[in-house]
């Protein structure tokens, strides 16, 4: 297990909030939207994590994502980092501030979102997608949609052997 994913498969142990967010009619831009609404078909409303499709306004979400239980919320958006499309940026928010996207008003709510959500105790992370293309248009590139159903497939399987876990020792 890459270090990465174990800092994810960490943070995922306790019960998170993940939030999708992205423009759905800018392309790559869709894909922490895509991840979301996939994790919410194949996670069960028992879920071990609270999963939020905020689309391109999660300042409308966040004092909902606040009120949660959750100590972690995991905030999944296209990123600008230079890397490859399709590559993966993980880590805590505040350190990754400058690598969103600026579409939109996602750069300054990110910002905004920050603190609220660590004003409540939150741990913010932000797992982020390298776009190619945010154009006008639906559907995300190949590139980042192998990466979307990665990330989904990934996220999934351990929040499920987590509920799996959970439901033995009860």
């Amino acid at each position: 297990m890459t270090p990465a994913v174990e800092k994810l498969n960490h943070i995922l142990s306790g019960r998170p909030c993940i939030v999708g967010m992205g423009n759905i009619l800018r392309r790559d831009d869709a894909v922490g939207v895509r991840i979301a609404e996939g994790l919410k078909k194949r996670a069960p409303a028992e879920a071990s994590a609270a999963v939020i499709s905020a689309e391109d306004v999660v300042e409308n979400h966040i004092f909902t994502i606040a009120a949660t239980e959750c100590p972690n919320v995991i905030l999944i958006d296209a990123v600008a980092s230079g890397g490859e499309p399709g590559a993966i940026v993980f880590g805590p928010l505040e350190e990754l501030a400058g690598v969103t996207w600026n579409v939109s008003t996602h750069k300054p709510a990110l910002g905004v979102c920050q603190k609220i959500l660590a004003d409540r105790g939150k741990r913010v992370y932000l797992l982020g997608v390298v776009a190619a293309d945010v154009g006008w248009g639906r559907g995300l590139t190949s590139e980042v949609e192998k990466s979307a159903a990665a990330l989904e497939d990934l996220i999934a399987g351990i929040l499920t052997s987590r509920r799996e876990k959970e439901t033995r020792s009860a």
